[in-house]
């Protein structure tokens, strides 16, 4: 300690105080009126989760889920936190020895979800803390966004708001370089789609009712696998949206896109034809192209999924999904697929200021990294200066081609927080040009 140079704490800055909350508060929620949708829209929280949607829907076009994609042990780790939540679920299913004509079917099991998901908060940590770096600091945070992925114990029943939790855990993985670039495409096509699974058998097992949202364009749990189905097909267009509903299209290829196996789950727990059990879905279908389909889902999920009260009113913010209003914000993330993509990558010519650089969608991370709030700046070291001043990975070059934007490396969303890095260094005490990188 006494080789550290300290600063004047006193009069304490914003970066300081802000620190302060979070290692003392954790995870909060933040929308609790209409009021507050205009801040959501604002936060950096809604331009990551959106930026991961994008960049994640363009690194999967193409990819089947029975093909090779890279599983890192890493992911393999997180995927087995599922293995153990499957394990809680058969436990504490309703048994027949629990039915008793005094209490309805539904007490009981509404009695046994309740049981399910006091074992799963603490299953979650559990193997959370084991499954990702043991030094990580924001164990409780991620841990947090993943209890809440499965339902509410209070109203029981799930929803998108559910769903947004799953995605904001998925992004604070990334974010905190638990998962890397290379991992982008196993975290949709796999560790999305053991969520997706689990999710089912905890509706079907528990008799969970959807979380109503007047909003909401498509009538079920969840929303996203539509969106990244769309994404999947877009690349191949091995055959239209038109006829997806045909069975022996389902045959062939329910085992291959996310998008096939939603229809075919619909049509067998519904019993009848998409026209007739999810019309707005069969609607959207119509469109010619999976990439306009996909245009159009996403349009509708932004605007009124991801913006809706219903859908943030239960979320909770902290370090890696932060609430704070983004000071210059940029046009939001949004995805470029094929045939825009194909012809970009084949003439290699750029047509704009945003081409002008090349993409490697394997190298570069689907959401900013997240620059980490040490504890020695709320104590007041001068050395966490530097961790703060050193440029991030997910640099303006980088990008620039992934959320086709401009993106100034000057502006206060590419160093999360560190708006005013000049103040501290001028409220620091006897220190030298050298203490500065």
């Amino acid at each position: 300690m006494n080789n550290k140079q300290v600063y004047d704490v006193t009069d304490p800055s914003v970066h300081a105080l802000r620190t302060s909350a979070f290692m003392q508060n954790g995870p909060v929620k933040q929308v609790r009126g209409l009021e507050d949708l205009d801040r959501w829209v604002r936060s950096q929280a809604y331009y990551d989760t959106i930026a991961y949607i994008s960049n994640t829907s363009m690194a999967i076009q193409g990819r089947r889920l029975t093909r090779d994609f890279p599983i890192s042990e890493q992911m393999r780790k997180l995927c087995q936190i599922f293995d153990g939540l499957e394990h809680l679920l058969v436990e504490h299913s309703p048994k027949s020895e629990d039915f008793d004509a005094s209490i309805s079917i539904s007490q009981i099991k509404s009695r046994a979800y309740r049981v399910w998901m006091r074992h799963m908060f603490q299953h979650v940590f559990f193997k959370l803390d084991e499954a990702i770096k043991a030094k990580c600091k924001h164990v409780n945070e991620l841990g947090q966004y993943l209890r809440r992925s499965f339902g509410n114990a209070t109203s029981l029943d799930f929803g998108p708001g559910n769903e947004l939790m799953f995605l904001f855990f998925l992004s604070g993985l990334f974010r905190s370089e638990i998962l890397l670039a290379k991992d982008t495409v196993a975290a949709a096509l796999m560790l999305f789609g053991r969520y997706i699974h689990l999710v089912r058998r905890l509706v079907t097992t528990y008799a969970l009712p959807i979380a109503k949202n007047p909003r909401c364009f498509i009538d079920d749990y969840y929303v996203l696998p539509y969106l990244w189905g769309a994404a999947q097909l877009s690349s191949e267009e091995s055959f239209s949206p038109i006829q997806c509903e045909q069975p022996k299209i389902i045959e062939n290829y329910r085992q291959d896109y996310m998008m096939m196996e939603l229809i075919e789950h619909l049509q067998k727990t519904r019993g009848g034809q998409l026209s007739h059990v999810a019309f707005q879905l069969w609607c959207i279908l119509s469109i010619p192209s999976w990439s306009q389909v996909y245009r159009g889902l996403e349009r509708n999920y932004i605007s009124h999924v991801l913006s809706s009260f219903e859908t943030v009113e239960n979320a909770i913010f902290c370090e890696l999904m932060s609430f704070e209003a983004l000071i210059s914000p940029n046009p939001l993330a949004r995805a470029y697929l094929n045939p825009y993509y194909n012809t970009y990558q084949e003439n290699k010519e750029p047509t704009n200021q945003i081409e002008n650089q090349a993409i490697d969608l394997k190298s570069i991370s689907p959401v900013s990294l997240y620059l980490s709030m040490e504890p020695d700046i709320f104590l007041g070291y001068q050395n966490a200066k530097k961790h703060y001043n050193k440029k991030s990975s997910d640099s303006l070059e980088n990008r620039l081609c992934m959320v086709r934007q401009v993106v100034d490396e000057n502006d206060a969303s590419s160093a999360l927080f560190f708006a005013g890095q000049k103040n501290i260094q001028n409220e620091s005490v006897n220190s030298s040009p050298n203490d500065h990188p």
